[in-house]
């Protein structure tokens, strides 16, 4: 049975969040520090429509904790909002990490 939990979502256009590695190292932080017991999540923009938080185009991260995605939109923007989605959906379908950082080669 699902487990429809409100929680809060933090949105952007692709890249703002996690073009420059930022998020995937948060990301990568708290699964570290807390295991299974992180409910902190990255949504490709895939999943973001799927989860019809928005249309296409937009990137996001899910939490159970308002203070980390204050602290996201503090350093990285986007909109907050709230939204019932479902943990177990959330935990199978959404444990990839956010993508890694394009570098660019800025030595010529």
């Amino acid at each position: 049975m699902s487990e429809l939990k409100a929680v809060y979502v933090l949105l952007a256009p692709v890249g703002q969040l996690s073009a420059n590695g930022q998020l995937r190292e948060t990301v990568q932080e708290r699964r570290n520090r807390k295991g299974d017991a992180a409910a902190f999540w990255y949504l490709s923009p895939e999943l973001v429509q799927k989860f019809n938080l928005s249309g296409s185009g937009f990137e996001g991260v899910v939490a159970e904790e308002l203070t980390a995605i204050n602290w996201l939109k503090l350093r990285l923007g986007g909109e907050r909002t709230r939204a019932e989605l479902d943990l177990d959906q959330l935990r199978e379908e959404a444990n990839a990490l956010p993508p890694a950082p394009n570098v660019r080669d800025i030595s010529a």
